[in-house]
């Protein structure tokens, strides 16, 4: 194969740089991350607490585009929605803020109206809306149902209570003795009517007798189960009771709910950590990584398998082990004194079954990503620019900054065509004086956390 001159390569891939980074400063500043390709709705809602940026909207619990700013407007919450492109929304759909599950992250569900209704256009506003509840509404509407019970405890205890309470007692009372009155003489009058129906009972009760004495054992297990359900009730009743004793003196959550502001504050805050923290704990992923590089002019294969931590969108970590064919290279020093004269001894050792090993920060802008730390056991820095969402990657890295040689420059452009499966290609060591410099080309297969637990759990358990 025909060699370039070092200045010749070093020309042609400072002309690719300029290219590309004049093709970023066109670029950058226009990426949307994940839903670039959908269109803009907008609603108001009355409150938005708990409402982040970058949550789903759902529909039918399917993901459907994702909240993309949150801003003030006129004392209302205004929220902007990115929603898929071949996704349709009538002018009468509703949307809500909800919460996964108890205690889980808020989202924006979209409620469709009529089929036949008209589409929203892009930047149009969704009418309908439905905010939130407030914990603290229901807290103070507990509040207010203790009041309102204590005040009408109070009533009662000022009507029974004092002169005017006895008084009302007495009528009461008086009132009474004139119903028994009244109901002796009825009783009277209708003496043939009651002796008659006491016949009857007694009838009744002889032939309850009969059936008591023919169903003796099974009578007997349900009075038992009676005694033990009425036993049950009352120690209900009283435990209840001296619950009922507890809240109102303010003691016990429940009590410190409806009496306690403190208390209050105190959850509120508590439940805004645990969903800031499950916020996060959702947006953690983890991947893992198997690429190989065939180097022509060198004729062997070089190896990369990484994971991939990725607390954030926008930063990762990166942990990587290296497969060189170029070996390990390691100078080692010897001085040594003869006739008084140190002389120095410099020997290169190169290993070639050596294992590579490269830990890397990342961060992301934009389309933009930035990376530092160890590159195949040495410095390094490295820039990474990404298109057509994510499926094309150019990446120029340089490492192992020697003062008396120079650094290993490699560039390099990855595309996926599937899912799971990417190409690779570009040239390495492209100004090595070593000749280590070599095109290549290869692919790779990369996983995440979920990925890898579905094939876990299918894979077949051998007996």
């Amino acid at each position: 194969m025909t060699r370039l001159s070092a200045e010749a390569k070093v020309g042609l891939f400072v002309v690719i740089g300029i290219v590309i980074l004049a093709y970023m400063s066109a670029k950058v500043g226009k990426f949307e991350y994940g839903w670039g390709r959908g269109y803009e709705v907008y609603a108001y809602f009355d409150s938005a607490e708990g409402l982040a940026e970058a949550v789903p909207v759902e529909i039918a619990g399917v993901e459907v585009g994702q909240v993309k700013k949150i801003e003030l407007e006129a004392g209302r919450a205004k929220v902007t929605l990115q929603i898929k492109q071949d996704v349709e929304i009538g002018e009468d759909a509703k949307a809500a803020i909800r919460t996964t599950g108890v205690l889980g992250d808020k989202y924006v569900e979209l409620i469709l109206g009529s089929p036949e209704a008209t589409p929203i256009k892009p930047g149009g506003r969704i009418e309908q809306t439905v905010s939130p509840t407030n914990i603290d509404t229901v807290i103070k509407q507990l509040n207010s149902i203790g009041a309102d019970i204590k005040e009408i405890t109070g009533s009662i205890s000022g009507v029974l209570g004092g002169k005017e309470g006895e008084a009302s007692l007495k009528i009461i009372v008086d009132n009474l003795r004139e119903l028994a009155q009244a109901l002796n003489e009825t009783v009277q009058k209708n003496n043939e009517n009651i002796n008659r129906t006491l016949d009857n009972l007694a009838a009744f009760s002889k032939d309850l007798r009969e059936i008591a004495a023919t169903n003796k054992d099974a009578l007997s297990k349900i009075l038992a189960n009676s005694r033990d359900a009425s036993a049950q009730l009352q120690e209900t009743i009283v435990a209840f009771n001296q619950v009922t004793e507890k809240i109102n003196r303010g003691e016990g959550t429940i009590g410190k709910l409806i009496h306690d502001e403190e208390t209050v504050d105190n959850i509120n805050t508590a439940l805004s950590s645990i969903n800031g923290y499950l916020q996060k704990e959702e947006r953690f992923r983890t991947y893992v990584d198997y690429r190989g590089e065939y180097l022509f002019d060198i004729d062997d294969l070089k190896s990369y398998l990484s994971v991939r931590i990725q607390p954030k969108e926008d930063k990762y970590y990166l942990l990587q082990l290296v497969d060189d064919p170029a070996g390990k290279k390691t100078i080692t020093e010897t001085t040594t004194i003869v006739a008084g004269v140190p002389t120095t001894e410099y020997k290169e050792k190169i290993v070639k079954d050596g294992i590579k090993f490269s830990a890397q920060i990342a961060k992301r802008y934009y389309n933009l990503g930035l990376r530092g730390g160890i590159f195949e056991s040495t410095g390094g820095v490295a820039a990474d620019y990404y298109l057509f969402d994510d499926r094309l990657m150019f990446s120029l890295e340089a490492f192992d900054f020697d003062p008396d040689e120079k650094p290993h420059l490699k560039f390099k452009a990855d595309y996926t065509p599937f899912q799971y499966i990417y190409l690779t290609a570009g040239f390495d060591d492209f100004i090595s004086e070593d000749g280590n410099e070599s095109y290549f080309v290869g692919a790779g297969l990369h996983f995440w956390d979920e990925d890898i637990k579905t094939l876990l759990y299918g894979a077949p358990i051998p007996r």
